[in-house]
């Protein structure tokens, strides 16, 4: 799996996410990561860890609109946390970096 060298996801965390404990991945980017249901590396600072995105069914659009909204799993996020996912081609995994704030500095240890 790659992810574009230009591209990264990046958003500002609601309060549900954070309340939840998850990142929502946006449609438009789901196909730049592994498919739901399926295990990847994602990199925090210095660990390393397994991931999934989980397809989540949804009727908010209405029962005669289903549809699905796709989470990564992440505790310990605040609203208005601003999170950031890049493809690392030298490790071969993603990296999932949080501020509080701007992304002005990295947070690898």
């Amino acid at each position: 799996m790659t992810m574009s060298a230009a591209g990264s996801f990046e958003r500002k965390l609601s309060a549900e996410e954070a309340r939840e404990g998850y990142i929502l991945i946006l449609k438009g980017w789901l196909k730049r990561f592994p498919p739901p249901g399926e295990r990847f590396s994602l990199r925090e600072g210095s660990e390393m860890r397994a991931a999934t995105i989980e397809a989540v069914d949804c009727e908010c659009r209405g029962p005669e609109k289903p549809h699905q909204h796709y989470h990564l799993g992440r505790t310990g996020l605040m609203p208005g946390d601003r999170v950031r996912i890049v493809w690392d081609e030298q490790v071969g995994a993603f990296e999932l970096a949080t501020e509080r704030g701007s992304f002005r500095h990295s947070r690898r240890d």
